[in-house]
């Protein structure tokens, strides 16, 4: 979920954000740019068929993905893979489903998990279910986990391709300086309140706390922890949602912490969905604790190694004890019904291809985000790869200890962007003291719900 996982908040307003990611989506649009998908006719007389791969990624990760599509277009006859690196997630879910309506989608397109729900409102996109090649897929061997997500009514409408979770990164050596033993952080937020104001007593460091303000982590996780459904309806999952549960136990418990930490000067507020800001404060030893993606571990370990600490890992705390799990975030591929039978069938072989356990182990091991088979697990622990990463094992333990349940599968809503957006906003006007706890999750369910009634409005006007 971050600039290598998760795309940064958009400026719109909170209509501009509903209509850029949601309601526009579903309505006819003008036509595209350049072809994305292409049959070419070789010197030999073949046919070769070029599918655009979109994806968000750049730097690393983009040369990984390249790799990979050159490496399969080299070894597979009539097929060839072209990625292309987007702008953000929101921006190439919106100019997938242009695309498709002007009948010129890419071959394969990443799409965030929040816009699941979009994707399978606009009709723009075949199941994946339907185009793997059994001959190549061993579904016994795929996480659960992973893929329950991506489920509905039992079909898996997309495949995972960069799934992370949420999890505590702390700094060993202050925990040392401040009598805190580095082997053993803190479990539950209250004992995260006390470490915090331990290390803030008797260490240089100003805070004890930070991570970006983020819906996915500082309440989407915590009611999955808790077991709490974050819309109704079974998270969305047994029929459309029609409100939010912000204002609940769960969701006073979590703001009344974070708004006591505020208070207390605990916890570094970097700003809104600040993943670079929280992760230099981190990594300059101004908070001794991160809450971050599993996606970014790589760069997070070389860079505290390079200021000279050591990183720890621990399951993100609980509000109380009770741990049901996590959900996981990050986003998947999707193939566009707007494709010929030919161009779905070699989609579906190249997604194929990176569910393989080579594929898998390379895009784990140069990004941190989790493979999506068992197998794969298996042989990172076999090859001691967990013994010499061990903040690894954390994120995959924390994942596989997850109870399966609609809070810890995640909430499926069109209106997901705009919801997003209403949370951070509204939290930073309740840590800030500008509103109550109880006033301001009242509020949060308030616009919440009002933008999911008026995405299912636009549905119901478009059908």
């Amino acid at each position: 979920m971050a600039p290598t996982t998760e795309t940064r908040r958009a400026t719109a307003t909170r209509r501009a954000v509903l209509a850029g990611a949601g309601t526009a989506g579903l309505t006819a649009f003008a036509g595209c740019g350049a072809l994305n998908t292409a049959t070419t006719q070789s010197d030999t007389g073949s046919s070769t068929i070029t599918l655009d791969f979109w994806h968000v990624f750049g730097d690393e990760l983009a040369t990984t993905i390249e790799q990979m599509a050159a490496d399969f277009s080299a070894q597979t006859d009539g097929v060839s893979i072209n990625p292309v690196s987007k702008t953000g997630y929101r921006e190439t879910l919106n100019q997938s489903l242009q695309a498709s309506r002007a009948g010129d989608p890419p071959g394969i397109v990443q799409l965030f998990e929040i816009g699941t729900r979009i994707a399978l409102d606009s009709n723009a996109f075949t199941p994946i279910d339907s185009l793997l090649p059994e001959d190549k897929i061993d579904r016994e061997d795929f996480l659960p986990s992973v893929l329950n997500y991506y489920r509905t009514d039992g079909t898996l409408n997309s495949m995972p391709f960069n799934s992370s979770n949420t999890i505590m990164l702390y700094n060993k050596r202050a925990f040392e300086a401040a009598g805190l033993d580095p082997n053993a952080p803190p479990t539950t937020l209250a004992e995260l309140r006390t470490a915090a104001s331990t290390i803030v007593s008797n260490t240089q460091l100003e805070y004890g706390l930070t991570w970006p303000n983020h819906s996915w982590m500082q309440i989407e996780q915590q009611f999955a922890k808790q077991n709490q459904l974050l819309v109704n309806n079974d998270n969305g999952r047994a029929g459309r949602p029609t409100e939010t549960n912000f204002d609940s136990d769960a969701g006073r418990a979590v703001y009344q912490w974070w708004t006591d930490m505020a208070n207390a000067d605990l916890y570094l507020n970097p700003g809104i969905e600040a993943w670079d800001e929280a992760r230099q404060a981190f990594l300059t030893e101004q908070a001794a604790m991160l809450w971050d993606s599993t996606s970014n571990l790589v760069s997070l370990v070389a860079g505290a190694k390079q200021r000279g600490f050591e990183l720890g890992s621990a399951y993100l705390p609980t509000p109380t004890g009770d741990n049901s799990g996590v959900v996981i975030g990050g986003g998947s591929l999707w193939v566009p019904d707007a494709l010929t039978t030919a161009e779905k069938q070699a989609a579906g072989a190249f997604i194929a291809y990176l569910t393989q356990p080579d594929q898998q182990l390379r895009w784990h091991r140069n990004s941190g985000y989790f493979p999506v088979r068992q197998s794969v697990i298996d042989r990172l622990t076999d090859d001691g790869w967990f013994d010499e990463h061990p903040n690894f094992r954390t994120a995959f333990d924390q994942l596989q200890e997850t109870t399966d349940t609609p809070a810890t599968r995640g909430a499926v809503m069109g209106a997901f962007p705009e919801v997003r957006t209403i949370n951070e906003e509204l939290s930073v006007s309740i840590i800030t003291g500008d509103m109550s706890v109880s006033a301001g999750l009242a509020e949060m369910d308030t616009q919440a719900t009002s933008a999911i009634q008026d995405y299912t409005d636009s549905i119901d006007d478009s059908a």
